[in-house]
């Protein structure tokens, strides 16, 4: 884990580092998906217009070879700490709870979800507070 305390200990990560991190690979994912627009499904990429989500994200981070079929990201967790360390529920209701590196790609292959649709989940727009709705005086 790369987060530290002041006094050299290791810690969990606030909710608002994690978020970040969620956000970041949220980017990652939608940059990766301009490069191949098509969908790779059971596979991280086919061809040199295919991936999957975590493909996608890999694919934003790093200049890969256009061919990348047997290519697969190796240590996104490294980048992303919120892959391994955060646990989340299955959006579709199947009761699985898994790492989101594996509900990234549960949701990519076993649901089909878009590889945009999987980057919104992972982090969405952060919630308005009713004091940020009220109308602005003219």
């Amino acid at each position: 884990m790369h987060f530290i305390s002041p006094g050299g200990t290791p810690r969990y990560p606030t909710r608002e580092e994690v978020r970040h991190d969620e956000a970041e690979l949220a980017e990652a994912i939608l940059h990766g998906v301009v490069g191949r627009p098509e969908q790779a499904f059971g596979n991280y990429f086919v061809g040199r217009r295919a991936s999957c989500a975590l493909g996608a994200a890999y694919d934003g981070m790093y200049l890969l070879p256009r061919e990348a079929g047997g290519v697969r990201p190796v240590h996104l967790e490294r980048l992303f700490d919120c892959l391994e360390y955060t646990l989340r529920s299955c959006p579709e209701g199947c009761k699985k709870r898994l790492t989101l590196a594996s509900m990234i790609l549960h949701l990519n292959d076993d649901h089909h979800w878009t590889r945009e649709s999987i980057a919104q989940w992972v982090a969405p727009p952060p919630e308005t507070k009713p004091e940020d709705k009220r109308p602005v005086a003219s």
